[in-house]
């Protein structure tokens, strides 16, 4: 994973879940801080999608359960070309 990509992934979350950097990681989950809820969910997957110019399909977008779990599929369809 680039560092470029990481950064832009720690940007967009942490614009959306109105969290302060020191609050990132790849180990935050869905469940582990009050921002992520359902809502903010969605505004994460639509923030990144705008970001990268790609489109998440709906499985993978509900995989999502945390940080981590967005870095591998971002990472995935970036490489890819997916989306």
């Amino acid at each position: 994973m680039t560092n470029d990509l990481e950064a832009r992934v720690q940007r967009v979350v942490c614009a959306t879940l109105q969290i302060p950097e020191t609050r990132y990681s790849e180990e935050l989950t869905a469940g582990s801080i009050p921002e992520w809820d359902s809502a903010a969910h969605v505004g994460l997957i639509m923030a990144i999608e705008a970001e990268f110019g790609i489109s998440l399909d709906v499985t993978d977008a509900v995989e999502i359960e945390s940080v981590g779990d967005l870095l591998v599929i971002v990472e995935r369809y970036v490489s890819h070309g997916i989306g």
